[in-house]
């Protein structure tokens, strides 16, 4: 590891950390694992201010001045004192395709953990239009920490004084403490009950047989692809009446629909469709950055010819369940392994909610773009929707081994025309089967 400040801690990694390190270790090269969020700024930019901004940022969340190195075959972390972050300017061409062609190149660009996990550029465009790059290491963030960290570089940045900001207060745990307070309660077996729970609720549970390529599932390399949509007006609206009507929540409603098209195309009424979960079940932990989500495997049961109804009831009684035991990664769920090639947690469905990403800059204009495409997934197939005031957006990211782009649009649209049929047919059939 290399020694750029001094060290002011050091521990094991998390229970979650150490799947994503051998992951790390495994794929190497054009990871994953990278999580880029891209702005684009318009308008008077402050560099001063904006240096300022990340300084303070990095000085208040320690995940983003941690470094990791494996010792003895485990990841462990450390981390250092405030250090200014590095933030490099480039120019380029503002026509899209050359944008994202740099975009794309910054993302896979690998880091070195052992000096930072976090990497912030700035792509001038025109006098006044920047695209600006925060890519952070999956070990010290995840969804939630995005919308954390939008939110305090907003109020941080101060355009037109001294570029410099007063020390920021910290969050009340940072996450060194989550994941010390973590290895505790799994040491002492607090955790046990929650395990056993997902050992007896997984036991004999397969992914969907989605059939993707002839081919199936190639060696080499992952081929990542992108596809990002908008929910057509009357799905989203489906989807909300679902909500109201039965009284529950966006995740469970999209989770329900997305099902019930897996139904139609493999027949299959019991598999499992992994998610990812906050786990943030303490007050404290509400600012704190850093990996703290878990993987979780949600086991969908229906009985033969379902009706919605029967794919919704199902997929409530798994979700609150699922709130209930989510300290546990799937990863440490004994014998919750699939048995047709790829895992049970290959095939992903979230809703990106909590804290948004949105970014206010005071003095600019700012709208988020779309990640690169290609820029990848841990999952053979993740499908997120993303609610907003506008509708509900969303994105695909796949493995072009094993599934063609064609065949993702059709999910899409299958996903909304379904959408919309359960919301005006809640008892009829979702499907009768047929592999596509």
């Amino acid at each position: 590891m290399n020694d750029v400040t001094t060290v002011e801690r050091s521990a094991p990694a998390s229970l979650g950390q150490r799947l994503l390190g051998l992951m790390e270790h495994y794929r190497g090269g054009e990871s994953p694992l990278a999580v880029p969020v891209f702005y684009r700024l318009a308008g008077p930019l402050d560099h001063a201010a904006l240096r300022a901004a990340l300084d303070a940022l990095v000085d208040r969340h320690e995940a983003l001045r941690t470094t990791y190195e494996t010792s003895r075959r485990r990841l462990v972390q450390h981390v250092h004192e405030p250090r200014p972050v590095p933030l490099e300017s480039l120019r380029t061409d503002g026509t899209p395709a050359a944008l994202e062609g740099v975009m794309r190149e910054l993302v896979r660009t690998p880091f070195d953990l052992g000096v930072s996990p976090v990497r912030a550029t700035l792509l001038e465009v025109a006098p006044e239009e920047s695209v600006l790059m925060l890519n952070i290491h999956h070990l010290s963030t995840d969804g939630w920490s995005g919308g954390v960290l939008a939110g305090d570089l907003g109020r941080l940045y101060r355009p037109g004084g001294s570029a410099v900001v007063p020390r920021p207060e910290r969050p009340p745990m940072q996450y060194m403490d989550f994941s010390e307070w973590q290895r505790d309660r799994f040491e002492s077996g607090a955790l046990t009950g929650q395990q056993e729970f997902w050992r007896s609720r997984l036991a004999g549970a397969q992914p969907p047989a989605l059939v993707g390529r002839p081919t199936g599932r190639a060696d080499g390399a992952q081929r990542p692809g992108t596809h990002t949509f908008d929910l057509p007006e009357s799905a989203a609206a489906s989807l909300a009446e679902i909500c109201r009507s039965r009284r529950t929540t966006t995740f469970a409603a999209g989770l329900a629909v997305f099902a019930s098209v897996l139904h139609t195309y493999t027949g299959d009424t019991d598999f499992g469709l992994a998610s990812m979960f906050a786990n943030r079940l303490r007050p404290e932990l509400a600012d704190t950055v850093g990996f703290l989500t878990n993987l979780l495997v949600l086991r969908v049961k229906m009985p033969q010819r379902p009706t919605f109804q029967d794919v919704l009831e199902a997929t409530q009684d798994i979700v609150f369940d699922a709130l209930g035991n989510q300290e546990i990664p799937y990863h440490l769920v004994p014998q919750a392994q699939g048995e047709r090639g790829a895992g049970l947690e290959n095939i992903l469905f979230q809703v990106m909610a909590g804290p948004e990403y949105q970014l206010s800059l005071d003095g600019l204009e700012v709208s988020q773009l779309a990640p690169p495409d290609g820029s990848g997934s841990r999952f053979d197939l993740e499908f997120a929707l993303i609610p907003e005031r506008a509708g509900v957006q969303g994105i695909v990211w796949y493995d072009q081994r094993r599934f063609e782009s064609s065949w993702v649009r059709r999910l899409v649209d299958d996903f909304a025309r379904m959408a919309v049929h359960v919301a005006e047919h809640p008892d009829r059939p979702v499907g009768e089967g047929g592999r596509r």
